[in-house]
């Protein structure tokens, strides 16, 4: 996958969609409005379900792709929106700490040292290994757009694009989990 690429992709299509959603709002725009958001929908479905069939093996760049999105999602985000955009806030400062999270798990010696300062109790586990900053960006994220997809009136493109960010995040923490355990396998079994 070409980050670059997908990232330009993924910027475009959240412009579409804010200018569709700004067309139908807008009197004698709504044709134009739908064109904006069907295209700008359908682009960004098609970019998450590309990273989606690599995710086992670059959850970076699902990361990165999802990060975008929710970037480009708060820079049209209405001021009269806080808790949304301080949703996103949140949401992008707990990416950029599951990244960090990803290059060090690509290191066992650096991952066993992480992983002995996680507590053994369930609730800070997943499958036995430490639910860590990875994990916890995962988890919030696909709540917050399990929320969004109880908003009613949500088209059935835009479900679509909800529900395949949803299945990229649990494909990715799947991925995750397998490097976590790689790592410490390696140095448990010397």
């Amino acid at each position: 996958m070409e980050k670059i690429g997908l990232l330009n992709k993924i910027v475009k299509s959240v412009y579409d969609i804010y200018l569709g959603r700004k067309s139908l709002a807008t009197e004698g725009a709504a044709e134009e409005g739908r064109i904006f958001l069907s295209r700008g929908l359908l682009s960004a479905l098609a970019v998450f379900k590309e990273v989606y069939a690599n995710a086992g093996n670059d959850t970076e760049t699902v990361i990165l792709v999802e990060h975008a999105y929710l970037t480009e999602e708060r820079r049209y985000c209405s001021p009269l929106e806080p808790t949304v955009a301080a949703s996103m806030t949140a949401a992008l400062a707990s990416f950029k700490d599951a990244l960090r999270a990803l290059k060090t798990v690509q290191n066992a010696e650096t991952y066993l040292n992480a992983e002995t300062t996680w507590p053994h109790l369930p609730k800070y586990r997943y499958h036995d290994m430490p639910k860590d900053a990875f994990h916890i960006a995962c988890n919030a994220n696909r709540t917050r757009i399990n929320n969004t997809l109880r908003t009613p009136g949500i088209n059935n493109v835009e479900r679509e694009v909800y529900e395949q960010r949803s299945k990229n995040m649990t494909a990715i923490q799947a991925a995750y989990l397998n490097k976590q355990e790689t790592a410490l396998s390696a140095v448990w079994h010397r």
